[in-house]
């Protein structure tokens, strides 16, 4: 008996306007999909920019101007930071 309510709650859940989709998890997975984005695009812009460098970077490099970690710039270790 439990599990026919259960299932009933389950099929018949958004059938009010679908409030109850839009006002549950529909804004978690928006929240998260915002957050997740927003980190990927901080992490994208200021990791190194050497392949395979996962450090967070700094420093523009003099060519370029890409920036890269103290690592993979030229000056090394005598860079301020």
């Amino acid at each position: 008996m439990v599990t026919a309510v259960s299932l009933h709650y389950l099929i018949h859940w958004p059938t009010q306007g679908g409030y109850n989709f839009v006002s549950g998890p529909l804004a978690d997975i928006t929240l998260i999909t915002a957050f997740a984005g927003t980190l990927y695009l901080f992490l994208r812009k200021h990791n190194c920019h050497v392949r395979g460098c996962w450090r967070l970077a700094w420093h523009p490099h003099p060519e370029h101007g890409h920036p890269v970690c103290r690592k993979h710039h030229p000056e090394g270790h005598g860079v301020p930071g």
